[in-house]
C-alpha cells in the first residue's frame, strides 16, 4: 500500500486519525516521540538531544551547531528508512518536504480552528481557557519555526499536501474513509522505480547522518546528493586524513552503489571529483 504522510496543526485530533489508518489498515504509526526515542538509542548524546531539541524550536545558533545538523541528519535518516517499508503512517515534522518526489506517499494536512484545539486540549488535559490556549499558540509558534528554519519552508504551505482535512467540518470516520480511498489509489505509483528512488534518498541520508555523528568528523559542511547515476558527495573537510577516513566510512556503507567525492579540503586547493573503488 501507499505511504501516509501527516502534516498536522497540534491538537487537530491528527493522531487519532493516524492510528485509526493503523489499526484499520493494519499499518505502523510512526510518531514523532518515536523517532525522537530511536534517535536516542544512538548514544547518551543524542539522547540529550532528543529531549533538547525535540521539544522547543531550535536557535539560529543551533541551526549551524555542529550537533544540531548532526542531530536532524539522524532524524531524517531514521524517517527515511521507516518510509522504505510498506504500510506506515509517519506524523513528524517536515517529513512532507523530506518525502517530496516520491510517487507512492500520500501526503495530507490535519487541521482545526484555534478555537476548536483549545476547546479540546481543555477538555483532555482539564485546563482553562487561557492555559489552553497559550499551550496551542506556543505549540504552533515552535512548529512553524522549526520548519522554516530546517526546511526554509511554510509550516501550512498548500504545496506541501495533496489534501487538507478540517475535522472540525468532517468527522473523523468520514475523513479516515476519504484517506483510505486515496492511499489505495495511490497504490499504483509504488513501482520498482518508485522504490528504488526512495531507497537511494534513504541511503544518501544514511551515509549523511552516520558522518556527522561520528565524534572522529568534524566536517564545517556537507551534502549528500541522491542522482541516477548514484550519490555524490559535497563538503569541506579539515584535512586529507579526514577526507580519507570519510570514504572509508562511506564504503562500508554504500555497498554497491556508485558514490562520487567532491569533499575539498579547508585551506587547499579543491581536488577534481573521483569515484569511490
Amino acid at each position: 500500500m501507499a505511504i501516509l504522510s501527516i502534516s498536522n496543526e497540534f491538537k487537530s485530533g491528527a493522531t487519532e486519525i493516524g492510528q485509526a489508518i493503523e489499526k484499520q489498515l493494519g499499518y505502523e504509526f510512526l510518531s514523532q516521540s518515536r523517532i525522537m526515542h530511536e534517535a536516542s538509542a544512538a548514544g547518551k548524546e543524542w539522547a540529550r538531544f532528543s529531549v533538547d531539541y525535540g521539544q522547543a524550536m531550535p536557535t539560529l545558533w543551533e541551526r549551524y551547531d555542529w550537533s544540531f545538523m548532526g542531530f536532524m541528519a539522524l532524524i531524517q535518516s531514521i524517517i527515511l528508512d521507516h518510509a522504505q517499508k510498506d504500510n506506515i503512517v509517519i506524523m513528524s515534522r517536515g517529513a512532507n518536504y523530506l518525502l517530496r518526489g516520491i510517487p507512492h506517499i500520500l501526503k495530507i494536512r490535519i487541521a482545526a480552528p484555534l478555537e476548536k484545539r483549545i476547546e479540546r486540549i481543555m477538555t483532555q488535559e482539564s485546563l482553562s481557557w487561557e492555559t489552553a490556549r497559550l499551550l496551542v499558540k506556543k505549540a504552533d509558534y515552535e512548529i512553524t519555526s522549526a520548519i522554516q528554519q530546517i526546511y526554509g519552508k511554510k509550516w501550512d504551505d498548500p504545496s506541501a499536501y495533496e489534501i487538507r482535512f478540517d475535522t472540525s467540518l468532517q468527522p473523523h470516520e468520514q475523513i479516515i474513509e476519504s484517506i483510505k480511498s486515496l492511499l489505495i489509489a495511490k497504490d499504483h505509483l509504488k513501482t520498482q522505480e518508485a522504490q528504488q528512488k526512495l531507497a537511494m534518498k534513504a541511503l544518501a541520508a544514511r551515509i549523511k547522518a552516520r558522518i556527522l555523528i561520528n565524534p572522529k568528523f568534524l566536517i564545517p559542511t556537507l551534502e549528500v546528493e541522491d542522482t541516477e547515476a548514484g550519490i555524490v558527495l559535497h563538503g569541506v573537510a579539515r584535512s586529507i586524513k579526514e577526507h580519507q577516513a570519510i570514504e572509508e566510512e562511506v564504503k562500508k556503507i554504500s555497498g554497491d552503489t556508485p558514490v562520487t567525492c567532491t569533499i575539498h579540503y579547508r585551506g587547499m586547493m579543491s581536488v577534481k571529483p573521483h569515484r569511490l573503488a
